[in-house]
């Protein structure tokens, strides 16, 4: 079985420019943007792990619950949902030895607030004052033109976020990689590759933990997702490819 996006993963690979994870530990703490629960640990995974190994200091933040992957499940309402989940993206932060104090927005799951809305400002002055604080220099988050729209509103609010502190601004790929005209897409982005191996077993023990995203554990719902089978195996890559934030999405 191939993962996503191989033929996009060659080009994007060919035309990098290697970061050192020592580089990346250094300068500064890196705050993830995930949109759900599992985002950080199927996109970032290896490289949390990798700058956590290296002294470096990584934060994490959830933009949504995720209380809307299983609706009208037999017992389990969405606040159910939503809890486990919490604790499942708990569980998976303590393997990936990311900082403990993730927070949860808590937007709700597939229904982004426009950046008008008081929760978008809300949520911007929020990780602003967080970036100050914790001495963020540097936000990674899923790339704006991914096919979900919560990935695209949580990279909507980096970039207020990212401007507004004057930090620098990343993209990882998550559902981007399922994009047939992906390399075409970023072409205008700049690339850059931190060789992750070395915490690619955190990564899939991260990923196991997140169990109701895997099936079996929640059932009967009216929309059961369960994630792919192949999107599992952008794990097995030694690379993370993160894009430096341009012009383009």
């Amino acid at each position: 079985m191939v993962a996503p996006g191989y033929r996009a993963w060659s080009k994007l690979v060919r035309r990098a420019r290697p970061l050192s994870k020592q580089a990346a530990a250094r300068g500064g703490a890196w705050l993830v943007l995930a949109p759900h629960p599992d985002d950080e640990s199927l996109g970032c995974g290896a490289l949390i792990a990798t700058l956590a190994a290296a002294g470096g200091s990584v934060h994490t933040v959830f933009l949504t619950d995720g209380a809307g992957s299983h609706p009208d499940a037999p017992g389990w309402s969405g606040q159910r949902i939503a809890g486990v989940r919490a604790q499942e993206a708990g569980a998976a932060l303590r393997i990936l030895d990311g900082a403990p104090d993730a927070v949860h927005l808590d937007w709700p799951d597939a229904s982004p607030v426009s950046d008008e809305d008081p929760v978008f400002e809300r949520s911007v002055s929020r990780l602003v004052a967080q970036c100050k604080r914790l001495g963020v220099t540097r936000i990674a988050v899923t790339w704006g033109g991914e096919p979900h729209c919560d990935h695209e509103a949580a990279a909507m609010l980096a970039r207020v976020v990212a401007r507004k502190c004057g930090i620098s601004l990343y993209y990882y790929l998550v559902w981007g990689w399922t994009l047939p005209d992906l390399a075409e897409r970023v072409r205008r982005l700049a690339v850059r590759s931190v060789a992750t191996a070395t915490g690619r077993p955190q990564q899939h023990r991260a990923i196991r933990c997140h169990r109701t995203q895997l099936g079996g554990r929640i059932a009967g719902a009216r929309e059961n997702f369960r994630l792919p089978r192949a999107m599992l195996r952008l794990a097995d890559r030694p690379i993370t490819l993160l894009l430096e934030a341009g012009h383009a999405p």
